[in-house]
């Protein structure tokens, strides 16, 4: 019997949420050829079209978030730890979103420079990939509503952010009503809209991108390929792979850490509703949302059972969103701007008066940023 071929879904649950350099890649290590330079140019060229397309793709992007989480943020909750997991949704759908732009971009940014270098003659002395201009980019990449395609953040092309609860936060229920419980439960997501969660959606086509750019790896070693830039552009692929993996695993357990939330959220809202409808059944119209000892108990033991599940969705989600991308768009120009910004914002904040408190907290911030471009600027440009 012929094994079914995995899913998007087999693949990405068996990847790590953080960037993983992969072992074997085509055309590296145990694949390297040690024989100088050589180059099929209209077979490297079409790989790099290949690339340019897949990152032109990434409007997909539009449709995934802006849906339930987004309507917690701002709102007071009394019940703490569901509102913190929302906030931490909240957080992820944002920098998900930073990180797929900027991972496709830098996929378009590859596939930009290895179309170049099949028209250079130079390769065999320069094999770096050299700097390029992000206009190309623009142009087949620009989202209508958008006037800049893409500028450096400040996590580009290295960075981190936590998911983390607060160590120190209490998320005991004793200070509970059930009046307080019940405005809190109507602020939980509902979960409309049919089909996956959107994080699962993101998941699943990143999965795709990742198997595009272990192909076009293959490819670029089939071409053949081989030499100095080669292994250059080689090594910038496998990088963005791990990259595009670990977001496609972050996504993938965000996906059903969100579904479980709406999970519990509408168990609590079925059980709230379940005890109203009887106790009005019971009582006549006063309900139960008086001062009432035994309902605000009642309340209060159906939150800590929630409580306790909310746990297991915080279990289920990565603890921190990664980026470690090789830096293709970072070049000699956005580099000496960055510079001169860092010089002219650590001037003023000396002269200030009275001097700028947080200029060495400010200047321990970005210059490991800083030191990174100039890393990325050395292997590729």
């Amino acid at each position: 019997m012929i094994e079914p071929p995995p899913t998007l879904a087999d693949q990405w649950s068996q990847w790590k949420p953080v960037p993983t350099i992969p072992e074997y890649w085509p055309g590296l290590g145990n694949e390297h050829r040690g024989d100088g330079f050589g180059i099929d140019r209209r077979g490297v060229k079409a790989v790099a079209g290949k690339l340019i397309k897949r990152a032109s793709d990434d409007d997909k992007l539009t449709y995934a978030f802006g849906q339930d989480y987004g309507r917690m943020s701002g709102k007071t909750f009394h019940w703490k730890l569901p509102g913190d997991l929302g906030e931490l949704l909240d957080k992820a759908e944002f920098h998900i979103a930073k990180f797929w732009r900027d991972l496709h971009v830098e996929v378009g940014m590859a596939g930009f420079l290895i179309e170049r270098a099949s028209t250079r003659y130079d390769l065999a002395e320069q094999p770096l990939l050299g700097d390029m201009s992000t206009d190309r980019l623009d142009k087949i990449l620009l989202h209508p509503s958008a006037t800049v395609l893409w500028t450096p953040d400040s996590h580009y092309p290295k960075g981190e952010e936590r998911l983390e609860l607060p160590a120190a936060a209490d998320y005991g229920v004793d200070h509970m009503t059930a009046e307080m419980a019940k405005r809190d439960i109507e602020h939980l997501p509902r979960g409309g809209g049919s089909g996956p969660e959107p994080f699962e959606q993101i998941a699943g086509d990143l999965t795709e991108l990742a198997n595009s750019l272990r192909s076009g790896a293959q490819d670029l070693r089939d071409a053949p390929w081989h030499g100095g830039a080669a292994d250059n552009a080689q090594g910038a692929l496998r990088q963005i792979y791990a990259n595009t993996t670990a977001l496609a695993a972050a996504c993938g357990g965000l996906g059903a850490a969100s579904r479980r939330f709406k999970e519990v959220a509408d168990w609590c809202r079925r059980s709230f509703q379940e005890m109203e409808d009887l106790d009005l059944e019971r009582s006549g119209a006063g309900g139960i949302w008086g001062p009432s000892s035994i309902v605000n108990g009642w309340t209060r033991n159906l939150l800590t059972e929630a409580n306790n599940e909310f746990l297991d969705v915080y279990g289920m989600m990565p603890k921190r969103l990664k980026e470690d991308l090789p830096g293709l768009l970072i070049n000699e120009e956005n580099l000496a701007q960055l510079n001169r910004n860092m010089k002219i914002d650590t001037e003023a904040a000396k002269k200030s008066s009275p001097p700028d408190a947080h200029l060495d907290e400010w200047l321990e911030r970005w210059r490991p940023i800083v030191r990174d471009r100039e890393q990325a600027e050395k292997e590729y440009g």
